[in-house]
């Protein structure tokens, strides 16, 4: 069939056989390009723009399917998509080296956070029990007099300053 005729609209074939193997077509690669920009959309991590090479590359095939009078149909389009591909190709390769950089930053901060942690951690645990042991030697004893005490005082604030 050379062309369908439904009432509103008339389809021709497009330089296809047939035209229902032309709506087959149109169809298959339609459907492959929304299946590829919903998981372009959807996905988070830095890799997802390696999605955009055949979403670029079946949105020029059917741009040229529907708009142009060629008879190579899905033969020129890798060359014509070619420097749009290279570019991406090189913007992927920078994106790839970033991530690398930043999860090696990543893990550098991480591994100097749990060393510092670990540090400030012993450093109050030691002045608590500094702390704790003269709130015993106080307890131990039951009187105290005023010498003993100011002197405990300065113990006890010396602790808390450094």
């Amino acid at each position: 069939m050379i062309q369908l005729d439904l009432l509103i609209l008339i389809i021709p074939n497009f330089g296809y056989a047939d035209v229902g193997i032309f709506l087959n077509t149109i169809v298959f690669k339609s459907n492959l390009f929304i299946i590829y920009s919903i998981w372009f959309l959807t996905e988070k991590r830095w890799w997802r723009y390696a999605i955009l090479s055949p979403i670029l590359l079946l949105g020029n095939q059917v741009y040229n399917i529907l708009f142009t009078k060629s008879k190579a149909i899905d033969e020129i389009e890798p060359y014509q998509s070619g420097p749009f591909l290279l570019t991406l190709l090189i913007v992927l390769l920078l994106l790839a080296k970033v991530a690398e950089d930043q999860e090696k930053i990543k893990q550098f901060l991480q591994n100097h956070y749990r060393t510092i942690e670990h540090m400030v951690e012993n450093r109050f645990s030691k002045r608590q029990q500094t702390i704790e042991d003269h709130k015993k030697s106080v307890n131990n004893k039951k009187t105290l007099n005023n010498e003993e005490l100011i002197e405990l005082r300065e113990k006890l604030e010396n602790e808390l300053r450094k």
